[in-house]
């Protein structure tokens, strides 16, 4: 919905919603329809992907997401284990977020061998890092981690 336009109609408040839901509004006489003061806006995409190996449906879920959170239980030292436990590494964290065009990649979902501090958090990141070539963010228990802002569209003047 564009304020601007809706404004300039007079509609307001409740007659917003009634819009929307009805798709046309009588307004001081007139009859408004939701595409006079509306445009399509392409959305934010989210994924989640979680206690899973290397496989095609991470890739597809991941697909332009705007943001990835995604395990990264091992190491890439230890991708024998994750694929054995049906874990993935941070590498292929960072495989998954590179090949789908992902924006943000959030990493969790950690082994408790790899110790909280700055050297096992370094050594995930820098490994989902070197092979996605985004924004890598590790994230703990209760944290907020924002999604990206929407992505502004590139118009022709």
């Amino acid at each position: 919905m564009l304020p601007d336009r809706l404004a300039a109609l007079g509609i307001t408040g409740p007659d917003v919603g009634r819009l929307q839901r009805e798709g046309r509004l009588e307004a001081d006489g007139r009859v408004v329809t939701v595409e006079q003061v509306s445009e399509p806006r392409a959305g934010q995409r989210f994924a989640f992907v979680m206690d899973t190996r290397l496989c095609d449906a991470a890739f597809a879920l991941a697909d332009r997401a705007d943001m990835l959170v995604c395990e990264s239980t091992f190491a890439n030292a230890e991708a024998g284990l994750a694929r054995d436990y049906g874990h993935l590494t941070a590498g292929q964290a960072g495989q998954i977020a590179a090949q789908a065009g992902v924006r943000l990649l959030v990493l969790t979902h950690f082994s408790q061998r790899y110790e909280h501090g700055p050297e096992g958090d370094q050594r995930l990141a820098g490994e989902a890092a070197a092979v996605f070539g985004g924004e890598v963010v590790l994230a703990r228990d209760l944290d907020r981690i924002p999604v990206p802002a929407r992505r502004v569209a590139l118009t022709a003047d």
